[in-house]
């Protein structure tokens, strides 16, 4: 039986002077999580400034175009992603990597090199041919169908080309977020501390923000955000994963609007 552990504050003083780094890269991030969660998902900017979704996104505010006469520039639909992307951004990105060479690491050591991955991307082609199948599933429920695209035809005025592209840019560099902040910030601050098992720690809250998500989706993004992460590590690259995860998501908004009322734009323009 072990002895009992000393629990003066000098001794947890040295203790938390030993893992700073991991302490102070853990609770940050919980922060940040907390924060977006909160304040910067796009129902979050519904609830904060109603007028504005009111007179910009008319179709977000009524849940259909249908349901109101209004009218809007195009653009205002995108306006409550934009909120969401722009949020995470400035939290997920901006803010780890300050903090980030405040602890003594280089920024370009959050896996944002390209050389070791390049040699890799047949291996992420390969992991998007085996996902497809899975995708296609998802597609045929209608909890993904429900979810996919969230941005939902109906919000727009016109259902167009111009509104679905911006919208996939948006996704894209959100996915670019996600990935820096898991696969790059958690990842590579905490390999030293932990080694190998940092994939498990970012695993947890990674699972977690799935949690909106249907079941099987928060599931399947243990495996996936396991897969990716020992992927990461050994390219020290965060950029494959970012390629898989766009292909992933814009394949399945494709096929739940295929299969849908709407089904892909027939117009570029509104």
């Amino acid at each position: 039986m072990s002895e009992p552990s000393d629990i003066r504050l000098t001794s947890a003083w040295r203790e938390l002077k030993r893992e700073r780094v991991a302490v102070l890269v853990l609770a940050l991030s919980a922060v940040l999580l907390a924060t977006v969660e909160y304040f910067f998902l796009a129902g979050a900017f519904v609830k904060l400034f109603p007028e504005v979704t009111k007179e910009y996104a008319p179709g977000v505010w009524y849940g259909s175009w249908a349901k109101t006469n209004a009218t809007a520039p195009w653009w205002g639909v995108l306006l409550p992603w934009v909120w969401w992307a722009g949020g995470m951004l400035v939290l997920w990105v901006g803010v780890p990597m300050v903090a980030a060479r405040l602890l003594g690491f280089r920024v370009r050591e959050l896996g944002l090199s390209v050389r070791g991955v390049l040699p890799k991307l047949w291996v992420y082609g390969l992991l998007f041919v085996l996902v497809l199948p899975g995708v296609w599933w998802a597609s045929t429920q209608e909890g993904f169908t429900n979810m996919y695209p969230m941005l939902k035809p109906q919000y727009a005025q016109t259902w167009c080309w111009a509104v679905l592209l911006s919208w996939w840019g948006i996704y894209a560099a959100q996915f670019f977020v996600i990935e820096f902040f898991f696969r790059g910030w958690l990842l590579f601050t905490l390999e030293k501390p932990f080694g190998l098992a940092a994939i498990g720690v970012m695993l947890v809250p990674y699972c977690m923000i799935h949690f909106h998500k249907p079941f099987p989706e928060a599931l399947g993004a243990i495996g996936a955000g396991a897969i990716l992460g020992w992927l990461a590590l050994r390219t020290r690259s965060i950029w494959g994963g970012w390629l898989l995860h766009c292909a992933v998501a814009i394949t399945m908004d494709t096929m739940s609007l295929l299969k849908g009322d709407f089904g892909l734009p027939k117009q570029f323009w509104p």
